[in-house]
């Protein structure tokens, strides 16, 4: 398998006052010697996938990266991962591993556990399987922003793109899905920046975050736009 890496970093930030106020990717949770979201989760994905690209939205690009844009504007992660795979698709790349630009908890480790899932179910069937996920444990929910999209996936993320459908889970027939369970206790490499009291509760529990970290010290060094 050759594996491509696909960082979505695309979304509005509605919750911390939009794209005009604040760029998530671009917060620094470690300090100002520390990296960025984005810079942070390239390093991760970069571990177990190459090439890289990150999904921007329109007008939106990061310099020193290898961008793709959203297919479609006000389509949410959906956009991203069709320009992604469409990339993969003409660099050669066989999957796809995603990531969320704002899950600063997530390690290369545990994403490794959706290629061994997914290396499992090729052997087991014969043919992989369209769409690796997490799956909370006996919640029927998806990760499907820290999952690996076979190629050949496109054809049915592009049909509800068409349709207006922008569930991702909904692009993958439930036959093709080949879902990973992770125990509550490890819900913490899930959570997501959403607002600025996520993004300051975030850094004060980050390895290396200074102490008493706050919300005007997160924004208030670049990363307001």
């Amino acid at each position: 398998m050759t594996l491509g890496g696909l960082i979505t970093a695309g979304g509005l930030a509605t919750r911390m006052g939009g794209p005009s106020v604040v760029d998530k990717a671009l917060l620094r949770l470690w300090g100002d010697d520390g990296p960025t979201l984005l810079e942070r989760a390239h390093r991760e994905l970069s571990r177990l996938a190459s090439p890289v690209w990150v999904a921007c939205r329109a007008g939106r690009t990061y310099e020193g990266y290898a961008c793709v844009t959203d297919a479609a504007p006000d389509c949410g992660p959906m956009g991203g991962v069709e320009a992604g795979l469409a990339a993969a698709g003409a660099a050669g790349c066989s999957a796809l591993l995603t990531l969320a630009c704002d899950m600063p908890f997530m390690t290369a480790p545990m994403l490794e556990r959706l290629l061994a899932a997914r290396a499992a179910w090729t052997a087991a069937r014969g043919v992989p399987p369209l769409m690796t996920a997490f799956t909370l444990r006996g919640s029927g929910r998806f990760q499907c922003l820290s999952a690996v999209y076979d190629v050949g996936a496109l054809p049915g993320v592009r049909a509800c793109l068409r349709e207006g459908r922008y569930g991702l889970y909904g692009a993958v027939a439930p036959e093709r899905r080949c879902l990973v369970d992770f125990a509550p206790e490890e819900a913490r490499f899930f959570f997501n920046v959403n607002t600025p009291e996520d993004a300051a509760a975030a850094g004060r529990t980050l390895p290396g975050a200074p102490e008493g970290l706050t919300v005007s010290a997160l924004c208030g060094k670049g990363q307001l736009l």
